[in-house]
């Protein structure tokens, strides 16, 4: 009987602030080290540090740190079998905006012998799951829940909040500290009642 050796996938998942690129960043020096091929991808609608690199919220480049370049990739689209040819390590950032590839295809990637490692927010600002990462952490091998500090009393933040000074509603709203903060529950529940009396 022929053994096949599965990737294995690990999930760093919170709010915003919570160190989830640093994270990311730790597990490319990582593979770096041990000399694995690796490929890092982040959505194409997120453009806020330029095409070819991933910057945490605390200005950690990812190419400035580690040298290695990112791939854009559509919300839709996937790996094929070429783009994946000797790669070991597989680094997702912001998983929750990719559809088909983290919920349809990273199982074949997996089945594959590529380890993966996904980083994303498990809840959007109005504290609903977000995107495809139920997928991922239904599938993780390991997952680790990161933690932010809460803008308002200092406490541990699980929730991002999404400021009163932004009008929109769409789930999907790519933004930095203009736009979203880290709150602990307490506090993300204090605020979404201010929104209701805000914009009512």
């Amino acid at each position: 009987m022929i053994k096949t050796i599965n990737g294995i996938l690990t999930v760093y998942c919170g709010p915003m602030y919570a160190g989830k690129t640093t994270a990311l960043i730790a597990e490319l020096e990582a593979g770096i080290e041990e000399q694995k091929n690796i490929l890092v991808i982040k959505p194409v609608i997120d453009n806020r540090y330029g095409e070819e690199d991933i910057v945490s919220h605390d200005g950690t480049s990812l190419q400035k740190t580690t040298g290695h370049k990112v791939r854009r990739l559509g919300v839709l689209e996937f790996l094929e079998k070429q783009d994946l040819e000797n790669v070991g390590l597989l680094l997702i950032d912001e998983a929750q905006f990719f559809g088909v590839l983290c919920t349809t295809y990273i199982s074949e990637y997996l089945k594959a012998g590529i380890d993966v490692v996904a980083v994303g927010l498990d809840l959007d600002s109005e504290g609903k799951p977000f995107g495809s990462m139920p997928h991922l952490l239904s599938l993780a091998n390991n997952v680790y829940k990161l933690a932010g500090v809460c803008s308002i009393c200092g406490d541990e933040a699980t929730r991002t909040f999404r400021k009163l000074t932004v009008s929109s509603t769409e789930q999907v709203l790519i933004g930095g500290s203009e736009t979203y903060e880290p709150r602990c529950l307490a506090h993300w529940v204090e605020g979404q009642k201010e929104k209701l009396k805000f914009f009512s």
